[in-house]
């Protein structure tokens, strides 16, 4: 599996691939096409940041089975969609400020699917032409306004709400040093 990432070295951002310990910096974001600029540079001396820089987050709700009784709720039929703010991405290793300590605030891990091409009206039998990968990350809601709101949007966009994982591996949550949630994609409902 090949990993990919956002990084910064100085006052510099850019765009490479994981080889082992270094790092293999690129002309461009890899989801355009993946053209090295010959330029490497070790892992240890790069900061991790955020992956992409996407225009937009499209979540999708109620897709696990095990989430889906635990909040006591039905399968809903169709898709549960709604837009998280790009701001809310947190970087590698960032801190996650709760924007209300005192509201009851969930973690919770999903797949996130990495588009790689801009995508219109695209039929089912073509939508992975169009995936450019597969990575983990968090969403974490504060469960108080998201109750008292009819629209996720608010209540999952807060800065640092939404961190991503540059590789995938088993998908689990940490909370206070305890497992929070566990899961992998084939819980996945749809």
């Amino acid at each position: 599996m090949r990993t990919f990432g956002g990084f910064k070295s100085q006052d510099r951002f850019f765009y490479g691939e994981v080889r082992a310990e270094e790092i293999d910096v690129l002309a461009q974001p890899y989801w355009l096409g993946i053209r090295t600029t010959g330029e490497i540079l070790p892992l240890d001396n790069v900061e991790i940041s955020i992956p992409v820089a996407p225009s937009k987050l499209i979540a999708v709700g109620l897709n696990y089975a095990d989430h889906i009784a635990e909040m006591k709720r039905t399968p809903l039929g169709t898709p549960l969609i709604w837009f998280k703010a790009p701001s809310s991405l947190l970087a590698h290793n960032g801190t996650i400020e709760i924007a209300y300590p005192e509201h009851q605030t969930d973690f919770e891990v999903e797949l996130a699917v990495v588009i790689g091409a801009t995508a219109k009206n695209v039929s089912r039998g073509r939508a992975r032409d169009f995936v450019f990968g597969y990575t983990i990350g968090q969403d974490i809601s504060d469960r108080d306004l998201q109750k008292s709101e009819k629209q996720f949007g608010r209540c999952k966009s807060f800065d640092t709400y939404t961190s991503i994982a540059m590789s995938s591996r088993p998908i689990s949550t940490l909370h206070s040093g305890k497992t929070a949630r566990s899961s992998n994609a084939p819980a996945q409902v749809r």
